[in-house]
Parts: C-alpha cells; structure tokens; sequence
C-alpha cells in the first residue's frame, strides 16, 4: 500500500520517552556528555544525539531538542529508567534537573505534508527547526524526511489531532516505526545498547556527531575511528519475507560467519518485513542470512561513506 510514502498521515506515537532538562548548567552539562554539538542548536531547533559509554558504545541514541528554556531528549521507552538515573549521576553540583515529561507531553507525527495551517501560521519546514505555538512544539525533524513531531500540552494537542484527522489519513505508531527504518533511522534499546559505535548506527551521516567538540565519554576511541578510516560496518536496510527479530545476528551463507545485528525492525503494509541492520560493509554482496532466512539490502535514502 502506497500511502505511507504518499497520503497525509498524523500518527499518535508510543513506545517513546521524553525528558526536560533544565536548570543554567543544561548546556554545559549535556555537551560534555552527548556525541553533538550543542552549540549549533542555540535557538529552538533539533539534532540528533547519543551518550555514550566509555568505550565510545552507543548507550542511547536521541532527538535533542532545543526549546530555548529546556532541553527535550526523546528516546526509546524501554531505556528511561536507565537513562535517567545513569544520567543522574553526572550532575553532581551542576546547576541541572532532569524530569521524566512523557506521560504529560503526548507526541503525534506528521508526514507526506507541509500543509500545517491547522497548527498555525509560518511553521517552518526547515529541517531541525523547532517552534513554539499555542502550547506545542513543532519539529521538523533533521533527517530530510519531511516528517514531523508536535508534543506539547495534553489537552490542546489532543485537539489539534482531533482537527487533523479530518484531512489527514489516521495511522499507528508501528507504520511510524516503519517510516523512521525506511529514512534509515535507528533507534538504539535495551536489547542493543552499548553494541555499536555512532558511526556503525550511521549518526555521522544524520549530523548527530561532531569531530570538532570538546571531550565526551568514548570520544577517543570515537575519533581514532574516524580519523583512521576504519569504519568497517555500517547500518543498513533491509527486508525479508520472514520476521525481522531485534538483536538477532546476520550471518553469511551457509556459515556461522556472523556479520551483522539487526538493529529495528516493523512489518509494511504489503506484507513484507523491513529493519535496520549494522553489518559488515565487506559483505554487503553475499547471501545474507538470520534464523536460516535470507534477506535482501535496499538502498537507504542518504549515501553512505566509510
């Protein structure tokens, strides 16, 4: 079915959660200890992130939003409580709060639309601009997907959804998931945290990692990757006729060989099943297995380099 890459759609979204960061020290204190640069979301806008452990392993990946007083970090649900108290630990005398806002800021997407006139006037379709009207945050998200996130107020977004799906094709958060493997976005859970490098998870390539910011946790380890070339795997798309299993490994043909992990994964429409998988970049032209079922690479919609 053509009409998640066609229709207007609005999408009531789970399986996500949302902390504010506030307090002086909010910048300071998250720059030190996420893979972006802050610096360059000083207005209201968004960027892709992640922390990461000592060894520079991805812990969790995030949209960062800049609100202008706060700072919104959305990420996979089952990561929450870990997040928040590792997180926690860091502040020590910092001027910093970190409040868990999930269940008061409900999230909805929009895709295959730039018409947002029923959110208000001049919304930016800039991506990774962020604007506040009426109680909402609108974001467009960074990832050249032409998607957006509105959170915000409960009651009034509940409203605005109730006027958006009057034009707009209602669907689910799984189909959103779906949207997210297909603009080859990963999301980093519990059963894949500290796994992967940034650039395995291709944040490099999303502009949610910079080279040129001060010390984070892993940022040795991080750059020497990048500096030496060696970016031997990368996240890639892909698509089977069988289930896609979360944490299940790759392997080649008729091997024990493995070479890769998937990373997401939700069922299309037609029937077919697609994800996100780090693999191997030299074994992107054999016969590619998991559970004895063969799967097939697509193209993803950004161009990859090592």
């Amino acid at each position: 079915m053509a009409y998640l890459n066609e229709a207007p759609l609005v999408s009531p979204l789970s399986g996500f959660s949302l902390l504010a960061i506030g307090g002086n020290d909010r910048h300071e204190f998250l720059h030190g200890q996420f893979i972006n640069d802050l610096n360059l979301i000083e207005e209201p806008a968004a960027q892709f992130s992640a922390w990461c452990n000592p060894k520079g392993q991805v812990i969790s990946n995030f949209l960062i939003i800049n609100t202008g007083t706060t700072y919104l970090l959305l990420f996979k649900e089952d990561l929450k409580g870990f997040v928040q108290q590792r997180l926690g630990i860091f502040i020590m005398r910092s001027d910093v709060t970190i409040n868990d806002i999930s269940d008061n800021s409900p999230l909805i997407g929009l895709a295959n639309t730039n018409d947002l006139s029923l959110l208000g006037s001049n919304i930016s379709t800039k991506p990774g601009e962020v604007q506040a009207i009426d109680g909402l945050f609108i974001i467009c998200l960074p990832d050249n997907s032409s998607r957006y996130l509105i959170t915000g107020n409960n009651e009034i977004l509940n409203s605005k959804v109730s006027e958006l799906t009057k034009s707009l094709k209602i669907t689910d958060s799984p189909n959103w998931d779906l949207l997210d493997i297909l603009a080859g976005l990963p999301w980093i859970t519990s059963t894949t945290q500290e796994q992967f490098l940034p650039q395995m998870l291709n944040l490099d390539l999303l502009n949610g990692l910079s080279y040129q910011k001060g010390c984070y946790p892993g940022q040795e380890i991080i750059a020497r990757m990048h500096y030496r070339g060696e970016v031997k795997k990368r996240l890639q798309l892909i698509n089977s006729e069988v289930e896609l299993k979360v944490g299940n490994n790759i392997y080649e043909n008729k091997t024990e060989n493995k070479v890769g992990t998937i990373i997401n994964s939700a069922i299309h429409p037609d029937g077919n099943f697609y994800g996100l998988a780090v693999i191997e970049l030299d074994k992107l032209n054999e016969k590619l297995f998991f559970d004895h079922n063969q799967i097939t690479i697509d193209s993803l919609p950004y161009e990859i380099s090592s």
